[in-house]
């Protein structure tokens, strides 16, 4: 079993016991990982493109052996072989074709079979990766839409939501605390729950991105000042909205 599927199979295993656990903290923190992880691979698979893309200028003719992929498993060893690469493959970009050595020809002959394996293996580990994580945040969002459910005793996300909607419009414009005031007030008056689950819901309803808050900068880039209450010398932003996206 190759690093990458054994690290896939063990962050499944995850996924699934946590959602019979009904522990959303614990999946929310996998999927974190997972997009971590995945924009890495994605940005590893980018570089090996790049140099195919720099190398191909010269027009070698490479049989298509089956390579030995020497590179192991983890992350930053990949980053490492592509880094010094990338170093070498510029300089052998900048060089006519016609006066590359006998080495260098050698040497380009030996790496592009390397890095066709690395490209087609990335491509597949980010299509696995985007599998779970779409397992994932199918997962995550049922869970969510329990724990919505059992704070505001029988309303889901979206029911939630549009109840918000009729109440505030599409936005609550506003600062970022006097509309977070609003909404808590609203929750707790609404579904008749007390401060600290209507700060619950609040939190859930955010990291869903059923409500999101966004800064309204100025075109004239006027903005307040802050020093007086401990922001030294920062220019701060203070108006925006609370959009509910339904």
């Amino acid at each position: 079993m190759t690093y990458f599927k054994k690290l896939i199979e063990e962050k499944d295993k995850t996924i699934t016991l946590s959602h019979q656990k009904k522990d959303i903290d614990v999946l929310e923190k996998v999927l974190i990982d997972l997009n971590n992880e995945c924009t890495e691979l994605k940005e590893n698979f980018n570089n090996v493109t790049y140099l195919l893309d720099l190398i191909e200028k010269h027009q070698i003719n490479v049989v298509n052996e089956k390579t030995k992929n020497i590179i192991a498993g983890e992350t930053e060893h990949l980053s490492i072989w592509l880094k010094n690469l990338k170093d070498i493959f510029e300089g052998l970009y900048k060089t006519p074709s016609k006066e590359l050595s006998i080495d260098e020809i050698d040497f380009i002959k030996l790496e592009i079979p390397k890095l066709n394996d690395k490209k087609e293996k990335l491509n597949q580990q980010i299509r696995y990766l985007n599998n779970i994580i779409a397992k994932t945040s199918i997962l995550l969002m049922d869970l969510r839409d329990e724990s919505c459910k059992e704070i505001s005793k029988g309303d889901n996300i979206v029911a939630v939501t549009q109840k918000m909607v009729t109440k505030f419009g599409d936005k609550i414009v506003g600062t970022y605390i006097f509309g977070r005031k609003e909404i808590i007030k609203f929750l707790e008056k609404t579904f008749k729950i007390n401060r600290i689950n209507s700060k619950e819901l609040i939190d859930l309803l955010e990291k869903c991105h059923a409500i999101n808050f966004k800064i309204d900068i100025p075109e004239n880039d006027v903005f307040y000042y802050y020093k007086d209450y401990g922001f030294a010398d920062e220019f701060v932003p203070i108006i925006g909205a609370w959009n509910i996206n339904y």
